[in-house]
């Protein structure tokens, strides 16, 4: 009877202790590999989950979303300060409403050339959004990664799943290459938002706000490992 590599796909005999391909220690490997649930989580000998998460950047419009966030607490900020600055130098009330008018112009230039920079950036990345995640026990990580899933899952079986030269540093580099890493510490979430038909759950400190998408199979169990692992944050689930 003939079983494969967990690193390498290639076909082994039955009592075979290492893989003749790759050089992988099985026993290792196959357990390096542990799946969590029905979906994509595989679990390492570190304990550490990993799964991938792939978006249609089209569909959703979650990133340009983001960015209209982030553009408008911008504004917002910086409209105050201006506002501030001058009543504490005696420009006046003009002087004030000028600067946040200069602001507001700006803020919608900024939002109109937002649409055609988010088309380029979906065309870039094929139109999906392919994102690693990385949970232990102190925080789960974000990292986008510039490839289509079903590579990301094989290249993610060798980084955890191998044992010999240096396959899973190459595999790491690949996964993570020109790719953004957002990271949450669980001891930092203040408030935790999930919505179980978005596969979503939003993670909210002081300073980081990451998202956090799941398959629908696996859903509860990262839900539940993310609230009993921050337990001075508030919980919502819907």
């Amino acid at each position: 009877m003939m079983r494969k590599c967990p690193v390498c796909g290639r076909e082994l005999s039955e009592d075979a202790r290492f893989c003749d391909s790759c050089g992988a220690d099985i026993s290792i490997a196959e357990a390096a590999t542990e799946k969590e649930g029905a979906g994509s989580i595989i679990k390492d000998s570190n304990s550490k989950y990993r799964w991938v998460y792939e978006l249609p950047m089209l569909r959703g419009f979650f990133l340009l979303f983001e960015v209209w966030k982030v553009l408008a607490l911008s504004s917002v900020i910086v409209m105050l300060l201006m506002i501030t600055i001058n009543v504490i130098s005696g420009g006046g009330a003009d002087s004030a409403l000028g600067s946040a008018e200069m602001i507001l112009i700006t803020l919608g230039i900024l939002f109109v050339l937002s649409l055609p920079s988010y088309y380029i950036v979906t065309k870039a990345n094929n139109g999906k959004y392919t994102v690693l995640f990385e949970m232990d026990e102190d925080g789960i990580d974000h990292t986008q990664i510039r490839t289509e899933k079903s590579k990301a899952l094989d290249l993610l079986t060798v980084f955890v799943g191998t044992a010999a030269g240096n396959r899973s540093a190459t595999a790491a580099g690949i996964l993570s290459a020109s790719g953004g890493s957002l990271y949450s510490k669980f001891a930092a979430v203040r408030r935790i938002r999930a919505f179980r038909k978005k596969g979503l759950i939003l993670l909210n400190g002081i300073l980081v706000r990451n998202q956090v998408y799941v398959d629908e199979c696996d859903f509860d169990f990262v839900c539940n490992y993310i609230v009993s692992h921050c337990p001075g944050a508030k919980t919502t689930v819907r």
